[in-house]
């Protein structure tokens, strides 16, 4: 579910201001394929440069803030942190709960409502979106750049502009680094580049399509990690004969 959820929004982001999609349509006088009042708010032609007339483009920078905070985790050994780690990512997308003593080395501050985008090695595609802010600290590694939105975006679209082909391309072509495995885009370079034509218009209607799909997915990543955590503490009981099946459901109701 979560993929189609994040496969739906990658697509109407692609076709509304990566191809342009009901611009050239109109263009060519085909059918709408949008809803009259989405229909409408599209430009029918393009200009020289091929992108719809009175369309802006847009620097990472005009839509983005660029979070450079960080933290010490290991000042607060006790504490609990949500912890945005690569290794969490590529295990599937699942901050690790740790403490604050066994995270040695400074991280970068989670703010609330931020898209995490890896600077590492960008060929290999690292957009995360953290959940909504709870009890716990929020930390991630300082190989991923932490942004919020800025007046003319939302979360929802920078989610899939970090994600969007054109946009994988432009960071792949800014690397440095002679290791293929310890390859980086300087977040400075990056606030700079040109990452998107659009109307004002068309991302706020975008975001009011998307942001439901993201947040269902991130409703049911909290779901699947709430089962994980139940499952891990009553199995080992069950098996070992401390609880029976009728408790073990009471407790399952009792979480839910």
């Amino acid at each position: 579910m979560n993929e189609t959820l994040e496969a739906m929004a990658r697509a109407i982001f692609k076709d509304w201001f990566v191809d342009f999609g009901p611009t050239r349509a109109k263009a060519e006088g085909r059918a709408p394929y949008l809803a009259p009042e989405l229909w409408d708010l599209f430009p029918d032609a393009l200009d020289d440069e091929d992108k719809p007339v009175g369309w802006e483009t847009y620097t990472l920078g005009d839509l983005a803030h660029h979070h450079r905070a960080t933290v010490s985790p290991s000042a607060e050994p006790e504490s609990t942190f949500e912890h945005y780690s690569i290794p969490a990512y590529d295990a599937g997308k699942e901050p690790k709960l740790d403490s604050g003593d066994s995270i040695k080395s400074n991280k970068t501050v989670v703010p609330e409502g931020a898209v995490l985008l890896s600077k590492l090695n960008p060929e290999i595609e690292r957009v995360w979106l953290p959940y909504p802010k709870g009890g716990l600290a929020q930390v991630a590694s300082t190989e991923f750049l932490a942004f919020t939105p800025l007046a003319e975006a939302t979360r929802a679209v920078l989610f899939c502009m970090f994600n969007s082909e054109a946009f994988r391309a432009e960071m792949a072509a800014m690397v440095t680094g002679t290791s293929k495995s310890h390859q980086r885009v300087s977040p400075k370079s990056l606030l700079t580049r040109e990452v998107l034509t659009a109307a004002p218009q068309l991302l706020d209607a975008f975001d009011e399509m998307a942001r439901p799909f993201l947040n269902r997915l991130l409703a049911n990543r909290r779901e699947a990690r709430t089962l994980a955590e139940t499952r891990d503490l009553l199995l080992p009981k069950l098996m070992s004969g401390e609880i029976h099946l009728a408790e073990s459901d009471k407790a399952v109701e009792a979480v839910a």
